[in-house]
């Protein structure tokens, strides 16, 4: 029978050893996302089983779950009932969980995030008119014109916005700045009809309408400086004015 050496990967798990101010849990989180690295896996590659790591590390089982757990939380990995963890896709769950969290807790304000917003959406549009495919630059004029037909004030306007950003981010090719704006999407639901609800009759109305259609056109004529622009615009005009300043 041919002996077979357990795989070195495996082994490399073992070189270094818990740092004195880390928990045993806090060690096997830094030990898995350390191999994560080491062996170059990507989304979907399965890790060492729970098993595997307690035997290797000298650590409980228990220790092990729950720092599967804390790493599933964060979206490091996926586990699932019967089978081994997979290294996850990133998204921008956890920072949209941390951003909301903050809010509540008045660590930071609403203006203090969409600021951020600003500034983060802003080069972002300047990449998507550079980079955005035929397809994309028609999706964004399609939504900026279902906008103009939807019902002022309905929960359609408010879907069809929020998709329009989404949509404008996706097409920056930039997979962070997208999963960052992805990640203010469970506060825009609820700050974009706050700000749609202060809007002021059809003059008004009609004014947001066309600092969306403007945003899509810059993207059409692929010109970043106009889209900047645009894009200020949107947020100084169009959205500021209708959130609070503290």
């Amino acid at each position: 029978m041919l002996d077979i050496p357990t795989p070195t990967f495996e082994l490399r798990l073992m070189t270094s050893e818990p740092d004195p101010e880390e928990s045993r849990v806090q060690f096997v989180m830094r030990q898995v996302a350390d191999h994560i690295g080491r062996e170059g896996l990507t989304v979907g590659d399965q890790l060492p089983s729970e098993t595997r790591f307690v035997e290797l590390l000298s650590v409980s089982r228990p220790v092990v779950r729950e720092a599967f757990g804390a790493l599933a939380a964060l979206n490091i990995i996926d586990v699932g009932n019967g089978r081994r963890p997979r290294v996850s896709a990133m998204n921008g769950s956890v920072l949209a969980s941390s951003l909301e969290h903050a809010v509540r807790t008045q660590q930071v304000s609403v203006q203090e995030v969409w600021e951020t917003r600003q500034i983060i959406e802003t080069q972002t549009i300047a990449l998507a008119a550079l980079r955005r495919s035929d397809d994309e630059a028609r999706r964004i004029t399609d939504l900026a014109a279902a906008m103009t037909r939807a019902e002022p004030g309905s929960d359609e306007l408010m879907e069809l916005d929020l998709s329009l950003h989404k949509a404008i981010a996706n097409a920056s090719r930039n997979g962070v700045l997208s999963r960052i704006i992805a990640s203010f999407e469970p506060m825009l639901k609820t700050t974009i009809p706050v700000a749609w609800s202060k809007v002021q009759g059809e003059a008004h109305h009609a004014m947001m309408l066309e600092r969306h259609q403007e945003l899509a056109e810059t993207i059409r004529l692929r010109d970043p400086d106009a889209a900047k622009r645009a894009m200020d615009a949107h947020f100084d005009r169009a959205v500021g004015a209708s959130l609070p300043t503290s």
